[in-house]
């Protein structure tokens, strides 16, 4: 038990000297960025997944109160409203055209920035022969990604109802007890939701190589940071901090705020995963097509 703890607390401490070194606040930021840039793209391909079989106005509800539970109903709203605007798109052909190709470019960009960031922090690095063939290939792999988000939030829909109709029942015929295992319920599978989401992304974004169990435990560590941080900024975020300072603004800057932390405990959890394949197997490995990056500081003499 001792050694488990004396572990820990090493693989801990390792992970935040590591993570300061590697400047995760540049990396948070252009991850931020991008994400902002490519949300309504993103939003809009996964409500047309999920649309298929609950229908795009139902889906869009449910996002809308899944946003609004962490950013509060204004920020909701607003990334309802960006959402509404980009999905007008022009009734020619060359317009729809220009439109879909446009809105799968920018919703694949975030994820070539994730690309970026991991390969950065797990010191990897893609060979630069590789060209068009690799931006091809990052845009494929980013584009399933979406397609997957879609499957899942398609997934996490159906559990939701599920979900509901089980609480409206033992409301009804049980004590309010019970409604607090409902709630613990919808955490693990909040939980379970994050943890084959940053899984995938571990798993096929990098050009690196890491075994399987390695991706889980650092998955599920990411996850339950996810989840906890989750909570913490919506005590926060419902009480409208920001709203004195920025005015009519303080929506956009909360989803702002919102997105610069999740990607600051993205990079978190990557550089624990790092870490911890490291301490109980050989580390990460580049790919094939990748070469390892090693940085080293020379000062100059004279």
């Amino acid at each position: 038990m001792k050694e488990k703890i004396k572990l820990t607390w090493t693989l801990t401490k390792r992970t935040f000297k590591e993570f300061a070194d590697d400047k995760p606040l540049d990396y948070a930021a252009i991850i931020g960025f991008y994400t902002i840039f490519s949300m309504p793209a993103v939003l809009i391909i996964t409500i047309r997944i999920a649309g298929v079989f609950f229908g795009e106005e139902a889906v869009r509800g449910e996002l809308a109160n899944q946003i609004g539970g962490i950013v509060g109903r204004n920020s909701a709203e607003q990334i309802q409203n960006i959402v509404q605007n980009a999905s007008q798109s022009s009734s020619s052909t060359i317009g729809t055209v220009v439109g879909i190709a446009t809105m799968v470019f920018t919703a694949t960009t975030v994820f070539v920035a994730l690309q970026d960031s991991l390969n950065a922090m797990w010191e990897v690095k893609a060979k630069p022969e590789r060209g068009w063939l690799k931006l091809i290939v990052d845009r494929v792999l980013s584009l399933a990604m979406i397609i997957s988000l879609g499957f899942l939030l398609l997934v996490s829909l159906s559990i939701d109802v599920v979900m509901g109709l089980v609480n409206d029942y033992i409301r009804q015929e049980f004590s309010g007890i019970a409604v607090y295992f409902i709630t613990a319920g919808n955490i693990i599978i909040s939980i379970l939701t994050s943890i084959l989401i940053f899984a995938s992304i571990f798993k096929v974004l990098p050009d690196a190589k890491i075994k399987w169990p390695n991706v889980w435990v650092g998955a599920t560590v990411t996850a339950l940071l996810f989840v906890l941080g989750k909570y913490i900024l919506n005590i926060y975020f419902q009480h409208d901090p920001l709203a004195d300072t920025y005015g009519a603004a303080g929506s956009l800057v909360l989803i702002l705020v919102w997105v610069y932390y999740a990607s600051i405990i993205f990079l978190l959890g990557a550089e624990f995963t790092q870490v911890y394949s490291r301490e109980h197997d050989k580390g990460i490995k580049p790919q094939d097509n990748a070469v390892k990056v090693e940085t080293k500081e020379i000062e100059k003499e004279g």
